[in-house]
């Protein structure tokens, strides 16, 4: 089973990448439309059924006066799923001494199930889990998921439990464009996977870190952005969103990870003729 918690500085930032749930599993869905012999020797493997490490991650950063987590992972049910480390977001937490209170900003790159579960307890009966945090979170993302012509789906119904009880409670921040939650914390829009789907950028002690969300699933979109995850709604648009974040990567010479890779797995983004490449760490 992959590590599920590392800790690395950004500055003088503390960055904890936690999983919520660590599985091997083929990912020949994340590359839809792609000749398998392409995309498997990218991976290094020779057969797309072969099962690969892959997370279910989030992110807690500090030092910067905030305990924010970028993200809040699979919940519940991926315990009931039987997922390796599933559904232990808070036992990751409580392994570096911090309580669900001391939480006082969740970010969320989008709100898919396996983003924003642990926003609220399922083993409580749906009661906030961070009784102390704002969520911000695109506008974009919060009208997509709550527009009438999705009454009745499943992942909309998952979205508005997680997020409702937060604005119900004045918690709940929508955010538009390129959004500074903090001096050291960006949300940048990467749309296509989702309607508001955001990337996070992390500045300090002139470091940088990209936090992909769902941008990419694997580091070898980064250098095909053209390979499509079938989950993305809007294909054209991550796309080019992906070649916006790789922009971004190297301009600002940052470490860059994601949510779905593996724990830990930090590299670059170098441009070379007619693209990008990854640079693992």
């Amino acid at each position: 089973m992959s590590r599920l918690s590392e800790v690395f500085e950004v500055g003088g930032l503390t960055v904890a990448a936690l999983s919520d749930g660590a599985p091997d599993r083929p990912l020949g869905g994340f590359f839809h439309g792609v000749d398998p012999a392409d995309w498997t020797a990218a991976l290094g493997i020779t057969d797309a059924e072969t099962p690969v490490p892959f997370n279910f991650g989030t992110f807690l950063i500090r030092g910067d006066g905030r305990t924010t987590l970028i993200d809040t992972g699979m919940g519940v049910p991926a315990r009931e799923m039987g997922i390796p480390g599933g559904g232990e977001l808070l036992l990751r937490l409580a392994e570096l001494g911090v309580a669900r209170d001391e939480v006082d900003t969740i970010v969320q790159t989008h709100l898919h199930p396996d983003h924003c579960a642990w926003n609220t307890d399922d083993d409580a009966d749906g009661a906030i889990t961070f009784p102390n945090a704002t969520v911000y979170v695109a506008r974009a993302e919060l009208e997509h998921w709550n527009g009438s012509d999705l009454d009745g789906d499943d992942r909309a119904g998952v979205a508005r439990r997680k997020t409702g009880p937060y604005g119900d409670a004045g918690r709940l921040e929508p955010t538009d464009g390129e959004f500074a939650v903090t001096d050291s914390l960006t949300m940048i829009p990467t749309p296509g996977h989702t309607p508001g789907h955001c990337s996070v950028l992390l500045a300090s002690g002139g470091e940088h870190l990209v936090i992909l969300g769902d941008a990419a699933h694997h580091p070898v979109h980064l250098e095909h952005h053209d390979w499509i995850p079938g989950v993305d709604l809007d294909p054209a648009e991550s796309t080019r969103s992906r070649g916006k974040i790789a922009a971004l990567a190297v301009e600002k010479d940052a470490l860059v990870t994601g949510g779905h890779f593996p724990i830990l797995t930090l590299g670059r983004v170098r441009a070379v003729e007619g693209g990008y490449r990854w640079e693992g760490r």
